[in-house]
């Protein structure tokens, strides 16, 4: 019966601020977004282990701290994202603040 370390193989992943970085790929989960564990206070980098499927680099296996898994999936540079399309999509999240914002002291 194969393990999981046979199908996929541990390695180690660096978290940076950019993203976990492995193998000239970049990668994100929403874990690691959710617990900002891209922002750091001072210049450094950490590691985090993970499970590769060595036919497939769209996605890596994350090791948690309690040893559960998450998938983090492929970070694309550039994909159709032009410049103007960047801030029309800034300008529609800072529109949906004020909305929140504004929701927030009708109620109070």
């Amino acid at each position: 019966m194969e393990t999981l370390f046979d199908l996929f193989p541990l390695e180690r992943a660096e978290i940076t601020n950019k993203g976990l970085f492995f193998n000239g790929n970049w990668y994100s989960c929403s874990i690691a977004i959710k617990e900002q564990w891209f922002i750091f206070k001072e210049v450094m980098s950490r590691e985090t282990p993970i499970y590769v499927d060595r036919n497939d680099n769209e996605y890596i296996l994350v090791v948690l701290t309690d040893g559960s898994l998450t998938i983090a999936y492929r970070i694309k540079d550039g994909i159709g994202m032009s410049e103007q399309n960047i801030l029309t999509y800034q300008e529609k999240i800072r529109d949906l603040k004020q909305q929140l914002k504004n929701r927030k002291r009708v109620r109070k």
